[in-house]
């Protein structure tokens, strides 16, 4: 199954010098726990950087500032994992076990911004292939027995 055909293409997006606050009312408002920081060129969006919740809270600790002085740039995430649409499941589970990340946008064959795929995207699409493993499992067992 392709990374493409699980991502969820609504992504919470801001510039990296958009200030800080309007990102983190954006995340509370669409209750969710990262945006993608993105530079727009000649109408391309490309992924630059993610900031997340813990981001926001890190960059404020180290940086002896709050919120609202800090711009999304200053806490973002800049060594990016992004999945090619066309990234296969496994491919997808070991990039993001072997970034210790939980998250990673997702970008067509040009590099422009399509979606972002999670964990919570992940696991029903990992539980659907067991299924089908133990389906086979049984079947396998009810016929040699």
């Amino acid at each position: 199954m392709r990374i493409g055909d699980l991502c969820s293409r609504e992504v919470h997006i801001a510039e990296p010098n958009e200030p800080l606050l309007q990102a983190v009312r954006e995340m509370h408002r669409q209750h969710v726990g990262s945006v993608v920081a993105i530079e727009r060129h000649d109408g391309t969006v490309r992924p630059v950087g993610m900031v997340t919740d813990r981001d926001v809270m890190r960059g404020e600790i180290t940086r002896q500032a709050d919120v609202f002085s800090l711009t999304v740039g200053d806490v973002m995430s800049a060594d990016l994992l992004v999945l090619a649409e066309s990234c296969e499941l496994p491919e997808a589970i070991a990039a993001l076990r072997q970034r210790g990340v939980r998250r990673a946008p997702v970008v067509d064959a040009h590099g422009d911004l399509i979606g972002i795929v999670t964990l919570d995207d992940l696991l029903p699409a990992v539980a659907e292939e067991l299924k089908g493993l133990a389906e086979l499992i049984g079947r396998q067992a009810r016929d040699e027995g």
